[in-house]
């Protein structure tokens, strides 16, 4: 309570018994008269100080006592030595309709009972105020009004419960604008009496100047800064709907950064490059939409919007990397604005996020990413030999014509990013071969083509003694070897030799073999001499005849013995053609046989 009012409930409780004036006495005392001699009358007992012309001054009693004449116990209650405090109905007796006001109710129960309304001396004063410092110099009839009933900033400089403090418009009187003794919370006068240069059309539909200043100044006393934090609390339910991301700090902190005060329309916006006009943007001026930042950026969103902005132009691009979300963003590799000086849409180097690799030549041989990876399609699966063919085409043509051959993983370590040479074993796979394979043969390559499986070292290329010694038509190694083990067991010289194999020679113990060498010594292609078996001095008959030395006029290796025909001698002796025609056989007469 201020503390005028304090000082007018202690002079009605204690000061006015000793400050009540002789003319106030005097007054009481003609409108109350007492019998003579009756000693305990009310009032009798009352002595009053001259400093009681001062107190009557004060705006209040000035106009009830001095100027209205009324008598003191028309609003205190007196005994015989004492000048109680106000009445509590004293106000209303005179002031009916005025008392209904609804003003500082908290404070006029706490004094008057939870029935009173308001309280009339919290803004009539009747007594000086504490900090009063003098100036009587007016004349003793004049009225003291150190605190004016229109002094509403005594109380209202400060914050009254749900009402915020006054901080502008406090200067001017306020009953100009309120109307103090009302039932209902006053009204303000019109704003346009004193802001008649202020136009606005904002949120002014079927409403009055005053319901639309309130839109955003919700307390007609408070700072104007007060004003911009309404914008926020009504757009967030009111359309246009404005999202919270609209505001952040270091940038966009209020609307009327953007938006001039009353003037809030899209024509009058402030244009972007009023504060971004040393950002540079990609592309620009050579792409117009990218020089127009609301192509990209929602004006209430400006820092959220971009990332999916890209693809309203670029709908054929559907880039999978980097992630952000469920989505690609282009800004992850594009810079949208870059520094001075670099306008171009190169992206970033893929070595700036991933610093695993020093540049971006560090994988795969000092290849560069963009060798296997595609801009806006990156992820690639080890089982896509797209990306391979670009530099092993013949490799992966190859290796296609092998099923087992289609992944390069499985024999080359460290795909896709730190290939090694063939490390895999073959042997991992082809196991049975890798445990029967001769001697000197275990290193796969050292034979095969390893993406195609072909052999491209003939076997010739390392058993150059037994391919030049084999026996003509022989030259083709595999058509008696098994290729791996070196076996001939599946291939024995029968599956081609059919006939000779039946021969005498053919029978024998050791087979062919008795007689041919299947790679023979180094200039050594034909079978060992007869003789090496067929001794001269065991050979019976004509054998010993030295013109009968040479076994293969007469004999072949796998053919019939040489009697069994007549034409076999006549190929030497055809002298002999017209002796004994009528013989089958030379050798029926001429023996080369113990028995013949």
């Amino acid at each position: 309570m201020p503390a005028i009012v304090q000082l007018s409930q202690s002079l009605l409780t204690a000061l006015l018994v000793a400050a009540l004036p002789l003319g106030m006495v005097a007054a009481c005392a003609e409108a109350d008269p007492q019998p003579p001699g009756t000693a305990d009358a009310p009032g009798r007992g009352v002595n009053v100080p001259l400093s009681w012309q001062e107190a009557r001054r004060v705006d209040g009693h000035h106009e009830h006592v001095v100027i209205e004449k009324i008598a003191c116990v028309k609003c205190h209650e007196l005994t015989q030595t004492t000048i109680k405090g106000l009445r509590k109905d004293a106000c209303v007796e005179c002031h009916e309709k005025e008392a209904k006001s609804v003003h500082a109710q908290k404070h006029a129960t706490e004094r008057w009972g939870p029935d009173a309304k308001s309280d009339c001396l919290d803004c009539h004063a009747y007594t000086l105020s504490d900090d009063y410092d003098g100036g009587l110099d007016a004349g003793p009839d004049a009225a003291l009004n150190p605190h004016p009933a229109s002094d509403c900033g005594r109380c209202h400089d400060k914050e009254q419960g749900d009402i915020p403090a006054v901080r502008v418009h406090g200067t001017r009187d306020c009953l100009k604008c309120h109307q103090p003794h009302g039932n209902e919370k006053p009204k303000s006068a019109p704003c346009s009496e004193c802001h008649g240069d202020v136009e606005t059309t904002h949120a002014a539909q079927n409403r009055s100047l005053v319901e639309v200043c309130t839109t955003c100044h919700k307390s007609q006393h408070g700072l104007m800064a007060e004003a911009k934090a309404a914008c926020a609390d009504c757009h967030s339910k009111e359309k246009p709907l404005v999202p919270a991301t609209a505001l952040f700090e270091d940038g966009h902190t209020d609307c009327v950064g953007c938006h001039q005060p009353h003037q809030f329309g899209k024509a009058e916006a402030i244009l972007c490059r009023s504060c971004h006009e040393d950002t540079h943007t990609l592309g620009a001026p050579r792409v117009r939409a990218h020089n127009q930042c609301n192509s990209c950026h929602n004006a209430h969103d400006v820092k959220n919007s971009p990332d999916r902005a890209c693809a309203n132009c670029h709908k054929d691009k559907k880039p999978d990397h980097p992630k952000k979300g469920a989505a690609g963003t282009c800004v992850g590799c594009h810079d949208p604005h870059p520094p001075a000086g670099r306008r171009h849409t190169r992206a970033r180097n893929c070595s700036s996020c991933h610093q695993e690799a020093r540049s971006d030549q560090e994988f795969h041989g000092k290849t560069a990413c963009q060798k296997c990876h595609t801009p806006h399609q990156f992820k690639r699966a080890l089982s896509d030999l797209t990306a391979c063919s670009n530099c092993h085409a013949t490799q992966v043509t190859l290796a296609r014509t092998l099923p087992k051959h289609t992944r390069c993983q499985d024999c080359h370590q460290g795909l896709p990013h730190r290939p090694t040479a063939l490390t895999a074993s073959c042997v991992k796979c082809h196991d049975k071969t890798g445990t029967q394979v001769a001697k000197g043969h275990a290193k796969c390559a050292s034979c095969h083509e390893p993406h195609g499986g072909k052999v491209q070292t003939p076997c010739r290329d390392c058993h150059q003694q037994e391919h030049k010694t084999a026996p003509a038509g022989h030259q083709n190694c595999t058509s008696c070897h098994q290729p791996h083990t070196g076996s001939t067991a599946s291939k024995p010289c029968v599956s081609c030799h059919k006939s000779e194999a039946k021969s005498a020679h053919g029978l024998l113990k050791q087979g062919c073999a008795s007689c041919h060498s299947a790679h023979g010594p180094k200039g050594v292609q034909q079978p060992p001499a007869c003789a090496t078996c067929h001794k001269s001095p065991d050979l019976p008959g004509l054998h010993a005849v030295a013109k009968h030395k040479q076994c293969s006029q007469c004999h072949a290796g796998h053919g019939p013995a040489p009697g069994a025909t007549k034409a076999v001698c006549l190929s030497c002796h055809a002298d002999q053609k017209n002796h004994e025609p009528g013989a089958s056989s030379c050798a029926s007469c001429h023996l080369f046989t113990k028995s013949r």
